[in-house]
């Protein structure tokens, strides 16, 4: 936003940002890649199995006594929460709990008819999910000494929840890119290009502003806005999804942490 001096300062800090406004994006951090040992690699294939095959004492095998769970949101500027769930008697017990921290509503929760079944097969096809989604293993500052199948990438969440509202546009419009991206001048692959994207920050989409096709407007730092064409730009969000590794006294690697993004 632009800066003025004398009273008309108090303004602009409490007013939303027209359209086009200059604004200074937030960081965000990189994720911590981390090569998985080879012991873990082998623990986590071996509760693969076990949890496609539906083997219930190996599936309790790969999990902690208690396990984390880690719950954010898809307005970014809602901290992230996290509660200890466990121990239970049964690992099944365990699974339906667990269940309900995959992220978004289960059939049958909103009007009460969910079973059991339900939550723990829910579970189940999470966990195999996070260990076959390709995703680079990485850390999360909220899982003290773990490995995760995701990297978390942090930023101030207090600072973008006050530039949302400067610029007047929901928390979830914020990206980042990994790599220089070029946008456009006009939602066209031969229109000139107006400005190239850093890695390291969050951008906000325009959301306000008609793209056809594929396109999508981007609120530039410097004011303005360009386009990115979304079958060829990689724009991405720190959500994530998945579950942490720790390593027992005993050296077997179990799951010790879940993490999701709720809608």
């Amino acid at each position: 936003m632009r800066r003025f001096p004398g009273l008309l300062v108090a303004l602009v800090f409490v007013l939303p940002a027209a359209a086009g406004e200059p604004y200074a994006p937030i960081k965000v951090a990189p994720a911590n890649p981390v090569t998985p040992p080879p012991e873990l690699i082998a623990d986590a294939k071996a509760l693969y199995a076990n949890l496609t095959s539906g083997n219930g004492d190996g599936i309790a095998a790969g999990f902690a006594d208690t396990v984390t769970t880690i719950d954010g949101a898809i307005e970014l500027e809602i901290p992230r929460r996290k509660e200890v769930e466990g121990p239970y008697k049964t690992i099944e017990a365990m699974l339906e709990r667990l269940g309900y921290a995959t992220g978004g509503l289960l059939p049958g929760q909103e009007d009460g008819t969910i079973t059991a079944k339900t939550a723990i097969d829910a579970e189940r096809q999470y966990v195999i999910d996070a260990l076959t989604d390709g995703s680079a293993w990485g850390t999360d500052p909220m899982v003290k000494g773990g490995i995760c199948t995701y990297g978390y990438r942090s930023y101030d969440t207090k600072a973008l929840k006050r530039l949302a509202a400067e610029m007047g546009v929901q928390s979830s419009s914020y990206f980042f890119v990994d790599a220089p991206l070029e946008l456009r001048s006009a939602p066209d692959g031969n229109a000139a290009v107006s400005a190239t994207l850093q890695p390291g920050l969050l951008y906000a989409l325009d959301y306000d502003t008609t793209a056809p096709g594929r396109w999508i407007a981007v609120h530039l730092p410097e004011g303005g806005v360009a386009f990115a064409n979304t079958d060829t730009a990689k724009l991405g969000k720190p959500y994530v999804a998945g579950v942490c590794f720790g390593q027992r006294k005993d050296g077997k690697w179990v799951i010790i942490a879940q993490a999701s993004t709720s809608l």
